[in-house]
């Protein structure tokens, strides 16, 4: 069974009776073809099936593609000798892939404690602490204060969302965010949707500036980037929120401050939508932040920004190791299936 739409490539093999929708093709395998090696073989096949997808959001190999596929169909005892060799070796890839994933959520659990960690209890392990008389806070550096989010912001441009319906992508409109653009990477006008020139001077109040922060409060929730330069002028939509900042505030200080696990839990406790879950606006604003003074902001956002780099990049490192392992997997199931290698005498 292989998916014709984003899964494109994915195959499986039900084990039960069932039905289908349009967005699958169907194999049954005959009394000379094991449905296990043909499994594989699928599997060995996915840079062709890249190669024949079509569309941009929904992807889609069209029915006379698929006509065109061919394999080299070994006797059964072959097939049955090749999703031996191959089950093996996969399985002890897997394994490895497995390990190496398990280690980047614990690179990503650390990462996130120390940003908490710093953000609630400062750098300085011996600095006199105070109760903060927020609960699940605790004690603070004595001479750091306790503040509403919408405190750190100025007064003309308060933590708002934007437009609620941007309408559809126009070439030459103004860049909108979205709530599943907010990352570094995606913070770019070539990456961005587009809405009207129209539409987007009914939101100016929501306009971005370079250095402003973007918060998705809908959808992938938590998420929080700054606002590049290039950007200035662009507009946000109703799945993401704007948090601009004072001048007694260190935007990257706020920026780290807001990854935190402690900040977050605040908002997630609340958040609402079984679909697409979403934070209220209300709750963002009235979110409680721990505040030192400006200079230590920035020794934290130092701190954190140096010590965050070298998790961030061993997490690079794993993730170029799982993409080659997974290329070894792939090139070694095309060599198994396409007689490139003699299983018959690696079995011997």
């Amino acid at each position: 069974m292989l998916s014709r739409t984003a899964s494109v490539g994915f195959s499986a093999i039900m084990g039960i009776d069932m039905a289908t929708t349009q967005d699958f093709v169907n194999w049954v395998c005959g009394p000379n073809l094991r449905p296990e090696y043909l499994l594989y073989v699928f599997r060995s096949m996915q840079p062709e099936f890249r190669r024949l997808t079509m569309g941009s959001t929904h992807q889609t190999i069209y029915m006379p593609d698929v006509g065109t596929f061919s394999t080299p169909i070994p006797t059964i005892h072959e097939q049955d000798k090749i999703v031996e060799f191959v089950r093996s070796h996969v399985r002890r890839i897997d394994a490895l892939i497995r390990k190496k994933e398990r280690l980047i959520e614990l690179l990503q659990v650390k990462r996130a404690a120390l940003i908490t960690q710093a953000v609630t209890k400062g750098i300085d392990p011996n600095a006199p602490m105070k109760e903060s008389d927020v609960g699940w806070l605790g004690n603070i550096p004595a001479q750091w204060e306790i503040k509403r989010l919408w405190h750190l912001t100025p007064l003309d441009r308060p933590i708002m969302y934007g437009i609620v319906l941007p309408g559809p992508n126009v070439d030459d409109g103004v860049p909108i965010v979205k709530g599943g653009d907010v990352s570094s990477e995606r913070l770019r006008p070539d990456k961005l949707s587009r809405t009207t020139v129209d539409i987007e001077s009914r939101y100016v109040r929501s306009r971005l500036r370079g250095g402003d922060l973007v918060y998705a409060i809908r959808g992938s929730i938590g998420d929080v980037a700054v606002i590049p330069n290039e950007l200035e002028g662009a507009n946000l939509t109703q799945d993401a929120a704007r948090i601009a900042f004072t001048r007694a505030i260190y935007g990257r200080w706020l920026l780290q401050a807001l990854r935190s696990e402690a900040i977050f839990a605040q908002l997630e406790s609340g958040a609402q939508g079984a679909t697409i879950r979403g934070i209220n606006i209300r709750d963002l604003k009235r979110a409680w932040i721990p505040v030192p003074p400006r200079p230590e902001q920035q020794a934290i956002a130092n701190f954190l920004e140096r010590e965050t780099t070298k998790i961030e990049e061993l997490m690079h490192k794993i993730r170029e190791a799982i993409d080659h392992l997974k290329e070894l997997r792939m090139t070694l199931t095309f060599a198994a299936v396409s007689g490139k290698i003699d299983v018959r005498e690696k079995a011997a």
